[in-house]
Parts: structure tokens; sequence; C-alpha cells
């Protein structure tokens, strides 16, 4: 006898049952359930019956959502898992069947599990983003301290704790190696600190970590002693005009002009050493050193004043490459902080060679003290202008912080103005003069 099953019925496991019995000629039409309207069982081309779910998509057509073969899945269970569905679509826009092809894609994309793993990942995307250019720095801290240490951990079991206990040791690692030379590690803990920060950083803003635990303080401060008036406008004028004038060889006046360069723009020497043409425009102005060049990981804005302009002219007519100031010694391919400091101290030699100066202990970041002093204190600029001239942002600097650009960067402006207007006073108008005697020489 032919059973006869109406194609809306109340689901129960006994009428389920009766429907998966029917004989092949009836498997062609769709049961619903009128308890959940919407939750069907289907027969496959195979002849195998399943729950699924009869849905209207966002675009308006019909679709349908397999929830499981009617042998695997408990009806109440089918009946849960159609109402989640439909509701998620009414409330959240979430089509079921695209949200579960979502789910199959990234459980096919190999999870990032370990350290290594998002470290790896990290620097690939750095790589991509910056197609052609050599690696970050961070790079050589992280394959070098930290993965060796920590790689193989999984990151989401990653503490402050085990962090701090890492940067203890690779600082008290370093010290014990370099002991002859008198290094105690804390720059090297401190770069790796850094390193892991921007790592997990990246990971967060990707979505594949949910924390940072690396967001707290420099563990390792490096105090220096101050250094208060070891730089006045008398002698900031003698190193000017020591540096400015008497250029012989290519290297020799590469690292000359960038020292000039450093005291008009009050860089970070490590940041004038490196500057990319890429990064300079002369015709607005403008110096933008991008955050993956940077110490401290932000973006630093330089307003060029007419002798910068011509310093940078000057200095990239040297030659034709990435760099502002090319070195053919160097693995990088640019100057290093080194010959900044060194063309400092040929000056600073020569000047006590000839008496005119008695004081030795003048250093080249003296320079950059003695500026952000002056625009503070003599040119009346604010402690916030002062500091966002010299660039001086991030954790290490609470007072600065990060500052608007657009709404720093008109006083910004006009401190560099004045700082340019200052070296030529306390240069008793020298400045003009030595540049027109460097163009000259160089045929700029």
């Amino acid at each position: 006898m032919t059973i006869q099953i109406p194609n809306r019925l109340r689901f129960t496991n006994r009428a389920i049952e009766e429907i998966c019995t029917l004989p092949p000629d009836q498997r062609s039409r769709r049961f619903w359930d009128t308890t959940v309207p919407d939750l069907t069982i289907k027969f496959s081309r195979a002849g195998t019956p399943s729950f699924v779910l009869r849905y209207t998509k966002l675009d308006g057509t019909d679709g349908d959502f397999s929830i499981g073969l009617t042998s695997r899945v408990a009806l109440e269970s089918a009946r849960a898992k159609a109402k989640a569905a439909l509701n998620d679509l009414q409330v959240q826009g979430i089509d079921p069947v695209e949200a579960r092809r979502q789910l199959r894609e990234e459980a096919r994309t190999p999870k990032l599990t370990t350290f290594t793993e998002i470290t790896e990942a990290f620097i690939q995307s750095k790589a991509d983003a910056r197609p052609g250019k050599p690696p970050l720095m961070e790079v050589f801290f992280l394959r070098a301290y930290v993965l060796p240490e920590i790689g193989s951990m999984k990151f989401e079991k990653i503490t402050v704790q085990t962090l701090m206990d890492l940067l203890s040791r690779i600082r008290a690692g370093v010290a014990e190696r370099k002991r002859r030379k008198g290094a105690d590690g804390k720059n090297t803990a401190n770069s790796c600190h850094r390193a892991i920060k921007r790592v997990f950083q990246w990971a967060v803003n990707a979505e594949i970590a949910t924390k940072n635990p690396a967001t707290f303080g420099c563990m390792f401060p490096l105090r220096r002693p101050k250094r208060t008036g070891r730089l006045d406008e008398g002698r900031f004028n003698l190193f000017w005009r020591e540096i400015g004038v008497n250029y012989d060889g290519h290297q020799q006046k590469a690292g000359r002009l960038a020292v000039l360069l450093y005291m008009t723009t009050l860089q970070r020497p490590i940041d004038v050493a490196r500057a990319k043409r890429e990064h300079i425009d002369l015709a607005k102005r403008m110096w933008v050193i991008p955050e993956d060049y940077t110490k401290t990981g932000y973006t630093y804005y330089i307003p060029l004043t007419d002798m910068a302009v011509r310093l940078f002219t000057m200095a990239m007519a040297l030659g034709t490459g990435p760099y502002v100031f090319q070195s053919v010694r160097a693995k990088s391919g640019h100057l290093n902080e080194a010959a900044l400091t060194a063309a400092w101290i040929r000056s600073r030699k020569r000047l006590v060679a000839k008496g005119a100066l008695e004081e030795i202990d003048i250093e080249l970041y003296d320079c950059r003290r003695f500026g952000r002093t002056q625009i503070r204190k003599k040119l009346g600029f604010s402690n916030e202008v002062g500091e966002a001239v010299i660039n001086h942002v991030g954790e290490q600097h609470r007072m600065s912080q990060l500052y608007d650009v657009a709404e720093m960067l008109p006083d910004m402006i006009a401190a560099h103005g004045k700082w340019a207007d200052e070296i030529d006073a306390m240069t008793m108008g020298g400045v003009g003069e030595a540049l027109q005697a460097l163009e000259d020489d160089q045929g700029v």
C-alpha cells in the first residue's frame, strides 16, 4: 500500500521515518515543517534525505542551506539551527551559505599559531608593502635575538612577564658578550622590545591576535646625564663655520653636508644619514619620514627652510641613488650616524688645535639639545612645538605624545623658520656666504 504524506506537516521522528522510506517516485518533492515553516526535508539525486533551510537571500532570490542528513541530525537540533540561521539573516544580514563558505575557507587557510609564524607574516606583509626596499631594522633583532628564544611559543600564551624575562636575558647576554666594549645591552633589549611590539600590533590589526602583551613601558631607559650649557651661541658659530668650509674629498663633503643639515633641521643624525630622495619634496618644502624608517615607529614631518632646501640640493647633486647621502662602503648603501659623528669630531679637533675651543666635551647631540632649548626659551615657542620640531614622539616622551599634524604644522613651519634666522644671527650673517661658497664650489 502506498503511503500518502502531505507536503506540509508537523515533523516528528515517526513522520521523518515515513518520509525517508518513501519509494523513489515520491522523493522529488520537498516536505515542509509546520513548526518551523522554512525547514524542509529534501532528497538528493542519490536518494539521501537531508534537513534543508529554504530562505530568501539578501538580493531577493531563494536559497537552500543544508543543515545535515536526517540520519545524523536530530529534529530539534535541525529546528534550532534553522531558527538561528534565520535570526542571523534577519538581524545581522548574515547569509548562512556565505557564512559557511567563509568558515571553510578559513579552515583551509593555515592558521598562525606560533610567534615565529606571526613574525614571518609581519615581515612578509611589510616586504610586500615596500617592494625592492631593504628589510626593516626590526627583522635583524627579531631573528637574531627574539625568535631563537620564544619563536616556538604559541603567541597567545606569551604574557607580559614572558617578554620582560626575555628582554632581561637579552640585555644580560649582550652585556656579557660585549663587556670589553663597554656595552650594557640596553639598546639591544629596547630595540627587541619595539620590534616585538610592532609584530603584535600588526597581528592585532590583522585580527590574528586579540591583545598586544608588549605595550608595557621601556624597561631600560637610557638615562644619560643632562648636558646643559655645553653648546652656546658662540660655540655653535664656531662649529658651523668650521664644518661649512674647507671641503676636501667627496665622502668627507657628504659627511659635513649631513652635519649641516642636522644642525639646520635638528633631526636625529641617523635620520639625516639615511634620508631618501623619495621622502623629500623640495618644491613643497617638506621632508616626510615614514613610520617604517623612524626610531619611534611614527611618521615624522619636517618643514624645510630655504637653508635646508639649499643644503639638500647640494647633497642630492653628489649622487643619483635612492639615498641623499650615498656610501659605497656601508652595506646599507647610505652614510651611517658614525660618519656625522666623525665629521663633528674632526671639526672639534681643528677648533681645539686653533685655540678657538677649550671645551672638548661637546658632542654631536648637544646641537639638537641646544636647538630645542633655543626654540623654547629664546624664540618663544611652546614646549609642545619644540618637541614636535625635533620629533620627540612616542611613549618615551609623554609630554608631547602624538601631535595633530594639521593643527601643529603651521607652528612647526614657523619654528623652523625662526631657527634658520637664529642660525644666521648666531653666525653673524655668515650662513648665506658659506652656502653660496659651497654652491659655487659644487656648481649647483
